[in-house]
């Protein structure tokens, strides 16, 4: 007995097995999707036993409940757009409202702000005439002081006498201009109290604007959020509905699959394509072929001498061995 081609043999009826098991899977998951294909394309076509029909009262159960839900995610898809169509005509008739109210704030605001700016400026000179009344005061008792002190002293030179021609001037002219400076106080004042009450006129009418302006941006933020939060329900319930269609689908691959089965047992094919049931019967041939293949190399290594194979195979363990021990030296040795 050759001892060197018992474990050679075996190995390689196990090679050929693990490849038949393999094409099996293969074969297997294909057989599933004709026969389901099979099933989708001739159920209509033949008639079947109680447990068949069975199988396609479910799938008209599915198909039923895949259209209302259809159906379903249709009109919420409707009512989706009708709230994006109310959206926009808010926001329509919310900016054109908006560019009212602006005009009319502008409108207010450009004699408001004028009458303000004008305001400052009339505070902010008023200090003036309030310092210079008591400056002219004080310089008319200065200049009444040395004219007085200047008059008397003789001889005048006519530096001394231009002095206090210059002196007299101002002793008149000081008068007039505190005159003047009241008059225009008077004015001053006078014009700050028209500007504060035509502010205050105009105070009310911004005021009221601005609230409106709030009350309508806030009117908007809050229909814009509600019907937004309606759209993102309506989107969450059809996606469900969507989701339980698609679901759905799946649940009737099984009965498709049980139909196809039938009608590939009872040599039955859909009328428009023959070829769906000549490749069930192609993959079930293919198949079977590879389950032979698994059985007769099963067989032979039952036939096989259990002592003589374990002799091999340890046979064929030494030499790996020693080929693996002769490979490591000849590797450090270099």
């Amino acid at each position: 007995m050759n001892y060197f081609t018992e474990a050679p043999r075996e190995f390689a009826r196990k090679v050929v097995r693990q490849w038949s098991r393999f094409c099996t899977g293969r074969l297997e998951r294909r057989l599933v999707e004709a026969e389901t294909q099979l099933g989708l394309l001739g159920w209509q076509q033949a008639d079947y036993d109680q447990d068949t029909q069975r199988q396609v009262q479910e799938i008209y159960n599915v198909e039923r409940q895949q259209s209302e839900l259809t159906n379903e995610a249709a009109a919420l898809g409707l009512e989706m757009r009708r709230l994006e169509e109310v959206r926009a005509a808010a926001f329509k008739q919310f900016e054109e409202e908006r560019k009212r109210l602006d005009a009319e704030m502008r409108k207010l605001n450009e004699p408001l702000e004028a009458m303000e700016k004008q305001l400052a400026e009339k505070r902010g000179n008023e200090p003036n005439f309030v310092r210079g009344i008591p400056e002219l005061d004080r310089e008319l008792r200065e200049v009444q002081k040395a004219y007085s002190e200047l008059l008397p002293k003789s001889p005048q030179t006519p530096a001394m006498r231009e002095a206090l021609v210059h002196m007299r001037e101002r002793i008149v002219a000081i008068p007039n201009e505190k005159t003047d400076l009241r008059t225009q106080h008077l004015r001053t004042v006078s014009d700050i109290k028209n500007l504060e009450e035509a502010i205050e006129r105009h105070t009310p009418g911004v005021l009221s604007l601005k609230e409106q302006l709030q009350a309508l941006d806030s009117d908007w933020k809050r229909k814009e959020r509600d019907v937004i939060e309606q759209i993102r329900r309506l989107t969450a319930a059809r996606q469900e509905a969507e989701s339980r269609g698609d679901s759905l689908e799946g649940a009737k691959s099984n009965p498709y699959q049980r139909i196809g089965q039938v009608l590939a047992n009872s040599g039955i094919g859909p009328l428009n394509q023959p070829q769906a049931l000549e490749t069930v019967k192609q993959l079930r041939f293919q198949i079977s072929e590879q389950q032979q293949i698994v059985l007769e190399s099963e067989r032979d290594t039952a036939a096989e001498d259990a002592g003589a194979l374990r002799m091999s195979t340890r046979l064929w363990a030494g030499v790996c061995a020693a080929l693996i021990l002769f490979a490591a030296l000849v590797l450090h040795a270099r």
